[in-house]
């Protein structure tokens, strides 16, 4: 082999040392591993917090809180002003409640007159008070002085600023005319009236009997007297005081007669009610009364025969007056007495009716005179009608 060929075959031998056993005991060669770099934390970028010293702070948290101070200063003066009416004028103003009105009503109500500012703060007051309830329906004289005490205190009914109406209920007017008199006056509607009047329980032994429904129930109770009403009142107080009249006076002598005649109350205020309506003065009323106790006690078909029933009876149906008008009250049309009162009688007639006069009347009628004339026969009576000294009265 020549030397060319013997240096190609060094170049392709690689060289591998031999220690022999050299490195025996320490085992066999590892390479040595190369820790990984160490990676630094990514940095937080916070706000450097600003440190002011503890005298600003001191002048900050003090001008904060008279500020806050001189803001509730203000507002709690004004409020106190409204509460305590510390610079309302010295004026006098007109305030209604009505029946429906709830607290929230009221208040508005005040806020118009000008009696307060705050309407929030005046119901929390009432709330806090527990005086929401207090209030009773009426038109009421208040000044704008009083402070939310004096408010609550003279918005209810026994307080003297509720404002009143004197009225004289006349013998004779039935309840309608009463309701429309009550309307008229502002004392209450004529509705409320009839509605009270129809359905409400009020506590009186001579109501007991009576039929539920009808808006002139009490017909012959409302007892006629001069009374002081409120204004804006309930209908059931203001009805409540004619029956109250009526129960206080019918003496204890006065019902036993009731009870020993033969008629119970209502008959005989159906009687005093047609004797009422009848009589042109108190002379005449137990003439009046005699002859319809004679036309019921001696005739063969007793039958009243009395215009006033009559006229009720249209009034009720809103028609015009006819001896042929088909109702309960029509006395010439149906023996008896009518269905019920026809107006509400004054005590004297009442007294007319228990105590009749005896005589043998049957027929009366009105003359020029204005006054009414008595006929034992029907012979008599029709001369006079036939005469220049009777005054008919012409149906409406």
């Amino acid at each position: 082999m020549d030397e060319q060929q013997n240096n190609e075959i060094e170049k392709t031998q690689v060289f591998t040392p031999d220690f022999g056993s050299t490195f025996d005991d320490y085992g066999e060669y590892q390479e040595p591993s190369v820790p990984a770099p160490v990676q630094e934390p990514k940095r937080k970028w916070h706000l450097k917090r600003i440190r002011f010293p503890r005298l600003i702070w001191a002048a900050l948290f003090l001008a904060v809180a008279v500020g806050l101070g001189m803001l509730a200063a203000k507002w709690g003066w004004r409020w106190a002003q409204d509460v305590l009416a510390l610079t309302r004028p010295d004026e006098t103003v007109e305030v209604v409640i009505n029946e429906s009105d709830d607290l929230d009503d009221i208040t508005a109500t005040l806020k118009e007159a000008g009696a307060i500012e705050y309407e929030w703060l005046f119901k929390l007051y009432c709330k806090f008070s527990g005086s929401e309830d207090y209030f009773d329906p009426g038109i009421y004289k208040i000044n704008l002085t009083y402070d939310y005490h004096a408010l609550v205190n003279n918005l209810q009914e026994s307080a003297g600023s509720r404002e009143t109406i004197t009225l004289m209920i006349v013998e004779g007017a039935d309840s309608f005319e009463i309701f429309d008199l009550f309307e008229q006056t502002g004392v209450c509607s004529r509705e409320k009236l009839e509605e009270a009047a129809a359905n409400y329980e009020f506590d009186y032994e001579f109501l007991k009997d009576l039929r539920y429904g009808e808006a002139n129930r009490l017909e012959g109770y409302l007892f006629p007297d001069t009374y002081e009403f409120y204004l804006k009142d309930d209908p059931e107080k203001v009805l409540n005081r004619l029956l109250r009249n009526f129960d206080a006076r019918l003496s204890d002598e006065e019902l036993e007669q009731v009870q020993n005649s033969g008629y119970t109350l209502r008959e005989i205020l159906t009687l005093a009610s047609i004797v009422e309506a009848e009589a042109a003065n108190d002379e005449e009323r137990p003439k009046v009364a005699s002859v319809m106790f004679n036309r019921l006690n001696n005739w063969s078909d007793p039958k009243l025969g009395m215009d006033s029933t009559v006229y009720y009876g249209a009034k009720l149906l809103g028609t015009t007056f006819s001896t042929e008008l088909d109702s309960p009250y029509n006395t010439y049309l149906y023996p008896g007495l009518p269905a019920g009162p026809i107006c509400n009688p004054g005590l004297v007639s009442i007294q007319a009716v228990l105590n009749p006069e005896d005589t043998d009347y049957y027929y009366f009628a009105t003359g020029v005179d204005g006054v009414n004339h008595f006929f034992k026969d029907a012979a008599s009576f029709q001369e006079f009608l036939n005469s220049d000294q009777y005054a008919p009265i012409l149906p409406g």
